[in-house]
């Protein structure tokens, strides 16, 4: 299987640039983001294509549907992605094929596979055509494989699929998906696999209405929660993949891209082991900070260059008081024990505070392992996809 990654940014910032000629993760092409429709409105992105042609990897040029049907005009959006085509090839980047990226509702599909081949109509007769996909549309086999028959690759999404779970990503559920699509039809296909987390609202009746991506700013509100894609659940999926006779699999594609400042994606050191099939080791140590007095300031640093899930349970010295905790830690009745029902994810080289205690003297650190990720039962549900970051 080869590997490849998507920039979903609409305006490329330095560092989307830098992360595109980045060489950590060793991909085999780049799904870049080039036009999103949202029923009337049309917004074309401003990708660096002097970067995209300095790296030099094969390009897919993605379109994004928004809504649940394709309402514009097929052969219009073909001519729009076809200029897009022409500039960037013009620019020297090497583009092979384009990608529709459309969560269709399956009621839909039928109307969806009459639509495809209108578009594919008025692109370049060079390109090739590959569709996103969800696992619900394996319910519907007789429209889907009408579906997949018009495109010539179809991309398989199996994360952000359940708005109740805290995980974006179960690995049993993603290879029951990923064995029924391998037997569903002949056509080539590959798996879209997370490299990030969400920050989702949920309203009273469990549906999701706000959804915070790659912003600086989060407007989910407060009673939002992360939601998080494991890095040792995503490895064990591609660990299994890589033992697995899959003759129709031809790779992973991985949203998305890792850009320094993206608060919510992966580092690159925590992809480039996932992709291997490693899950990176947590290193996070507990610090006292001392502050004079016994008074020491707790603190939770994570020294790798991998990202980490901070321990749920943290046990103070015994000789440890006036325990406080700060974010989601609280001190558990008659003990030295830090608790937290939701514990943090950590960047590389991050510093957490963690609160404070009176001790009496103390090592200067102590190192913990974040313990497994449990996840809810699956409620078969699409969370929205993130717009594109502005």
């Amino acid at each position: 299987m080869d590997h490849a990654a998507y920039v979903w940014q609409r305006q490329w910032t330095p560092a989307v640039a830098a992360a595109v000629t980045d060489r950590t993760a060793d991909f085999a092409g780049l799904r870049v983001l080039g036009l999103q429709q949202t029923a009337a409105a049309r917004v074309e992105t401003s990708p660096d294509l002097v970067a995209l042609s300095t790296r030099g990897l094969p390009v897919r040029v993605v379109l994004r549907i928004e809504g649940s049907r394709p309402r514009a005009d097929a052969a219009e959006l073909g001519v729009a992605i076809a200029g897009i085509v022409h500039r960037w090839r013009a620019a020297g980047v090497r583009v092979g094929g384009v990608e529709v990226d459309h969560d269709c509702a399956s009621a839909g599909l039928a109307e969806y596979a009459a639509w495809l081949p209108r578009f594919r109509a008025a692109l370049p007769a060079d390109l090739a055509l590959s569709i996103t996909a969800l696992p619900s549309w394996l319910d519907s086999p007789a429209d889907l494989a009408k579906l997949r028959a018009a495109a010539d690759e179809s991309v398989l999404q199996v994360h952000a699929l359940d708005a109740t779970r805290l995980a974006l990503f179960n690995r049993a559920d993603a290879l029951r998906w990923t064995r029924a699509w391998q037997a569903q039809a002949p056509q080539p296909f590959r798996v879209a696999l997370p490299a990030y987390s969400l920050r989702v609202q949920l309203a009273a009746d469990g549906r999701p209405i706000a959804v915070d991506a790659e912003g600086g700013l989060d407007g989910s509100g407060a009673g939002a929660r992360e939601r998080h894609a494991d890095p040792a659940e995503v490895a064990g999926f591609v660990r299994t993949l890589q033992n697995e006779t899959l003759p129709v699999l031809r790779g992973l594609l991985w949203f998305r891209l890792p850009v320094q400042g993206d608060r919510r994606g992966w580092a690159p050191a925590t992809l480039a082991a996932v992709m291997r099939g490693d899950a990176p080791v947590s290193r996070i140590a507990l610090q006292f900070i001392d502050r004079g007095g016994g008074l020491y300031d707790l603190a939770l640093h994570n020294p790798a260059d991998t990202d980490a899930r901070a321990p749920a349970q943290l046990d103070l010295p015994v000789h440890c008081g006036l325990i406080e905790g700060l974010a989601s830690y609280r001190l558990q009745t008659g003990t030295t024990t830090l608790r937290s029902h939701d514990p943090p994810w950590m960047k590389p080289a991050a510093t957490l505070a963690l609160g404070f205690a009176r001790c009496g003297p103390i090592e200067p650190a102590r190192g913990y392992a974040p313990g497994p990720e449990r996840a809810p039962a699956r409620v078969p549900e699409a969370l929205p996809k993130p717009a594109a970051k502005p």
